[in-house]
């Protein structure tokens, strides 16, 4: 018997919520393998979708996305259109996109963690003596 998986992901104001079958254990691996091998399936099925929502296709409820490199089936159940983040997904889309421009700036200028890290601290109190 296969179980169902329900999820999510956002992307901008949109939260997509869908079903994939979960895998079953390899008798292979120990629980632990399983416990990574499902883990890392499921951080693919969310970066498959936030992939399929950034190229412009808004599904439907009830479609179902076909992956071939998941070799499963994803089934839309839910759409929420103009979506607010609650305070701890605003955290988490800050950190994501901290790491996202430290990333590219490390590419670019190789700077290091540090004076990154000095350069957000100034960002903020420029931020801070500009609302008031």
């Amino acid at each position: 018997m296969s179980e169902i998986v329900n999820t999510s992901v956002i992307f901008g104001n949109l939260k997509v919520y869908y079903n994939y079958f979960k895998l079953q254990p390899c008798q292979t691996l120990n629980p632990m393998g399983n416990f990574y091998r499902n883990s890392h399936f499921h951080k693919e099925t969310q970066r498959f979708m936030e992939n399929y929502l950034k190229s412009g296709d808004i599904p439907k409820i009830g479609d179902e996305i076909i992956s071939d490199k998941l070799f499963s089936n994803l089934i839309i159940t839910n759409i929420i259109f103009n979506y607010v983040r609650t305070e701890g997904e605003l955290w988490i889309k800050e950190l994501e996109d901290s790491l996202e421009e430290f990333k590219n700036m490390q590419k670019n200028k190789k700077i290091t963690v540090d004076e990154f890290l000095l350069l957000k601290k100034k960002k903020k109190k420029k931020n801070k003596k500009n609302l008031y």
